[in-house]
């Protein structure tokens, strides 16, 4: 099984921006709501646009720190969503980071208080 190559998760300055404000608004932790936003991506149609070339340097979040103890279940089903998407597994932390940055762009669209959450469910 293909694994992962990166231990050090960048955001882009749009996405950590956004991160904060999440958090302001749920009170809820970075990784948390990266976790959501993930499967949220992964739950969506089409292939995510390509990855912003840039990514803020001071704002990076530990690879275990993000994804916890259920790193191989979130990596697992990565992986058979590029497989649906008949993409080379190559391309795993391409997709990863893409799929992450597209969910939290899906999450800031969706959540305005702790409330909406109930929605996503």
């Amino acid at each position: 099984m293909p694994e992962l190559g990166l231990h050090r998760i960048p955001f882009t300055t749009e996405a950590d921006n956004r991160l904060r404000s999440l958090k302001a608004k749920t009170g809820m932790t970075a990784n948390i709501l990266c976790r959501i936003g993930f499967c949220l991506s992964l739950e969506e149609q089409g292939i995510p646009s390509e990855l912003p070339e840039r990514f803020t340097q001071d704002k990076e979040i530990n690879r275990y720190t993000l994804l916890g103890k259920y790193d191989t279940i979130y990596i697992a089903l990565l992986i058979t969503r590029i497989l649906e998407d008949n993409l080379s597994l190559k391309l795993i932390d391409n997709m990863f980071l893409a799929h992450l940055h597209r969910g939290i762009e899906i999450l800031s669209s969706r959540i305005k208080t702790i409330g909406d959450f109930g929605e996503l469910i």
